[in-house]
């Protein structure tokens, strides 16, 4: 419905909606880097705390404060580490690796397709304590549906004991457990 009505009006919402959506990861990954919440696991972690670091260094972030969204744009702009912080995971944007289809943005560079996100199985996957920790409620949800009344039909039971076994083997993989 957003592509055939907005997407395609000459008002321009759909490009608003993405510079909304630009600034408020550039905002994250402002603190990221100033607050050095850099405290990262998952198969991409390395490679997102690489990334984040060269981010700092580039843009000078020492002492100064990034505090209009024209400057934090041009900053995106010129030096995107291709991180995209999520609710249950940061990716770390690599086309080669993703399992999410990537599509090619305006400016012709690739970028993640989030609905089609395959968490457990990427290896594009960095875990903030945040997205750790909403895993983990996550399965655990599901546990306690998993145990609730009435009873669940056995395929779709069947499915969320797969699902939250599938999460915590991830976390656990990835030292994350809790």
């Amino acid at each position: 419905m957003f592509e055939g009505y907005a997407g395609t009006s000459d008002s321009g919402f759909r490009a608003e909606v993405e510079a909304e959506q630009s600034m408020q990861r550039g905002e994250h990954l402002l603190a990221l880097t100033t607050d050095h919440q850099h405290d990262l696991s998952g198969p991409a972690a390395h490679e997102a705390a690489v990334r984040l670091a060269d981010f700092h260094h580039r843009t000078g972030f020492t002492g100064s404060v990034v505090t209009d969204l024209a400057r934090l744009r041009r900053v995106l702009a010129r030096h995107d580490p291709e991180v995209y912080p999520g609710t249950y995971v940061t990716c770390v944007f690599n086309p080669d690796k993703a399992l999410c289809r990537p599509r090619s943005a305006p400016g012709g560079r690739a970028g993640p397709v989030p609905h089609d996100c395959q968490p457990l199985e990427c290896r594009n996957v960095a875990l903030t304590a945040d997205n750790t920790t909403t895993l983990a409620t996550e399965a655990d949800r599901i546990d306690h549906r998993l145990r609730g009344r009435p009873v669940l039909p056995p395929l779709l039971h069947t499915g969320l004991a797969r699902r939250r076994d599938a999460i915590h083997a991830f976390l656990t993989a990835n030292g994350t457990a809790q």
